[in-house]
């Protein structure tokens, strides 16, 4: 029986052995494609930042550590495989400068497709501060987010659709109270080029609160025109750019399109702003003034 117990252990043990590959140094390297460069054959030789591979008997990394100068842990990686030699799941662990996990990031594979991915984010005491969770079709697009905070309570999802050449259609954004209900919602719906031309907020009985229109230049692409319905200020505003992304137009009304104000921007030559003219409830111009703020669409790109 002890004989038994003995051969059995000596197996494990050899297995076990055998299970942990082949080791090797390197240089440089990246954790997500697999690659290493710059090998280093000996251990005593091993320069600032490293990365320690470990390898199967079929060649494939099984796990790869990113060392610091000061031989402490940046980054972990381990990788398992399908029996057809195909990657099924990537781990990844980012830690705090000497000190335990920070980030946690999984991704699943299926017929060389990753198909769900999971990241989680840690406080120095290793408590889970936030869980993100992101599911993908076959064209690894993903179709659905979800993201999880503290007592692992769902805050918000986000919902994608995509036309049949699998373009960005729209997206619906949900956020939740701590019970776990939906508070609100914004849809955004995307043109052909996945510009944004229309972004709606609601509450959960489908009311419209506020909204945000655009519409661009057919020719050249740059945004022209945008109209905002305000939940805080509750008035409707448009505004229209020109192909420099600089604000040429703006016209504020109530919510039931009645006359605020309207404000009308002027540029030299070398669009450099100038003069502002404004213009009261009644369409009457009360005052010009020197323009010197310029006023530029965010993120504004020429096509």
């Amino acid at each position: 029986m002890i004989f038994r117990f003995l051969s059995l252990a000596f197996v494990i043990l050899i297995l076990s052995g055998c299970s942990r590959g082949k080791l090797s140094f390197y240089e440089e390297g990246d954790v997500n494609t697999r690659v290493f460069r710059e090998h280093i054959s000996q251990k005593s030789q091993l320069p600032g930042k490293y990365y320690e591979v470990r390898r199967n008997e079929q060649g494939q990394v099984t796990s790869a550590k990113h060392i610091s100068g000061k031989r402490q842990l940046i980054e972990k990686s381990s990788y398992s495989y399908n029996r057809k030699g195909g990657l099924e799941r990537h781990h990844l662990t980012e830690y705090f400068h000497q000190g335990p996990p920070r980030i946690s990031r999984v991704w699943v594979y299926k017929n060389g497709r990753v198909i769900r991915r999971e990241e989680k984010w840690f406080t120095r005491s290793r408590l889970s501060e936030k869980r993100l969770t992101i599911h993908y079709d076959s064209e690894e697009k993903p179709y659905l987010e979800e993201t999880w905070g503290l007592g692992n309570k769902i805050e918000s999802s986000t919902e994608y659709y995509y036309d049949f050449k699998h373009r960005l259609d729209k997206s619906r954004r949900n956020f939740f109270f701590p019970d776990g209900s939906l508070r609100d919602y914004w849809l955004t719906i995307y043109n052909d080029h996945i510009q944004i031309i229309t972004e709606e907020h609601y509450l959960p009985d489908n009311s419209l609160i506020a909204f945000y229109r655009y519409t661009y230049h057919p020719v050249q692409d740059y945004r022209e025109f945008e109209e905002i319905l305000d939940e805080n200020t509750n008035v409707f505003i448009s505004r229209q750019f020109n192909e420099y992304g600089h604000l040429i137009l703006e016209v504020e009304k109530t919510r039931d399109l009645i006359l605020k104000k309207r404000l009308i921007y002027d540029y030299d030559k070398h669009q450099k702003p100038k003069q502002v003219h404004h213009y009261n409830s009644k369409g009457v111009l009360v005052k010009t003034s020197p323009y010197k703020k310029l006023r530029t669409l965010d993120g504004f790109k020429t096509s």
